[in-house]
């Protein structure tokens, strides 16, 4: 869905609200749109904002993410397509499957999600991630995996341990990259983040963080 051009220029000068929903998860969820994109948030947290989603911007220029030839993403955490809006001029994605256990979220995904990306093969799968991950079959096809995984301002406790980090290392392509957010604005974040990051090196020795802003972003790059 594309916004009106009236309602994108007045967007430069002030957030719009466009449409609320409820969700089981994250109580409301509000669309508006600001400076030019959708974006999705709730009382606390920012989930989508297009273009201006900064530490998605900023792993994937560091990871020349346009070069790296990927075919079939994987996103869990999905919002309303930020991380798709990135990669929208990404030359050779062919399939994109998005899971969220928010069937909201999910509703709102297929009504904003990037046009540019509407002709690209996309599943939508209302899931947990990591029940989803264990039952799935298809090991080792993704070659990029974004674990962007929030309810509201919290990273769930069941997307912080070893049994996460390997279901999603099992399905990453033998050449994949993984990206997993956390947020890292706070001190209670950013001691968590020290206990996590020992976690997720022994998932991923070779893995890596960068701090994007108010996010850490944990990579893991084959």
């Amino acid at each position: 869905m594309k916004p009106n051009w009236f309602l994108r220029i007045l967007s430069y000068f002030y957030d719009i609200p466009i449409e609320k929903r409820h969700s089981d998860y994250s109580g409301t969820l509000e669309v508006s749109l600001h400076r030019g994109e959708w974006k999705l948030s709730t009382f606390n947290a920012i989930y989508s904002f297009g273009k201006h989603y900064t530490s998605y911007e900023k792993a994937f220029k560091q990871l020349d993410i346009q070069l790296f030839p990927a075919k079939n993403i994987l996103i869990l955490g999905v919002g309303i397509g930020s991380v798709v809006r990135l990669l929208e001029k990404h030359p050779t994605i062919q399939s994109i499957t998005a899971v969220d256990i928010d069937e909201a979220i999910i509703e709102l995904a297929k009504k904003y999600w990037p046009v540019t990306f509407q002709k690209i093969k996309t599943t939508f799968i209302v899931q947990d991630a990591l029940d989803w991950l264990e039952q799935s079959t298809q090991a080792h096809q993704y070659d990029l995996i974004i674990s962007d995984v929030f309810i509201d301002d919290k990273t769930p406790e069941n997307m912080l341990g070893t049994k996460y980090l390997k279901a999603i290392k099992r399905m990453l392509s033998t050449k994949g990259i993984l990206i997993y957010s956390k947020l890292h604005y706070s001190e209670q974040n950013k001691e968590d983040n020290i206990q996590f990051e020992k976690t997720f090196l022994k998932i991923f020795p070779l893995g890596f963080s960068i701090l994007a802003q108010y996010n850490k972003m944990y990579i893991h790059q084959s």
